[in-house]
């Protein structure tokens, strides 16, 4: 989280960072809540930093340029981080997903034909 932060100058400016393994898309918010969701224990996965610089413009804070930052590691989980096994998401075979579609679509068509009569 430290090294994100003090990447560029302008990310000690950054609020809140969520870290996410290279299968979860960045710019689809639906996966990294499900990371989070699926990937984060509030306890071991959550770094509060308190009493640091951050915006002056960030008027939540109690102090002019100190504040609070909070990181969340939502990442595959290495071996000592945890005890348990870690799972991994079950994915379909490309096969069985382009079965499924193009059954879906024989049934919306039909459906959509029964609903012409």
């Amino acid at each position: 989280m430290f090294g994100v932060w003090g990447f560029l100058r302008q990310f000690m400016y950054t609020k809140f960072i969520i870290i996410v393994d290279e299968d979860v898309n960045l710019r689809d918010w639906k996966e990294v809540i499900w990371a989070i969701t699926t990937r984060v224990d509030p306890t071991r996965d959550t770094l509060l930093v308190d009493h640091t610089p951050i915006d002056y413009l960030d008027f939540a804070s109690p102090t002019a340029g100190l504040g609070s930052k909070m990181g969340l590691d939502a990442t595959h989980k290495w071996p000592g981080e945890t005890q348990r096994e870690w799972g991994r998401p079950i994915t379909m075979d490309p096969a069985v997903t382009r079965r499924i579609d193009a059954l879906y679509e024989e049934l919306a068509l039909a459906a959509a034909g029964n609903a012409q009569k």
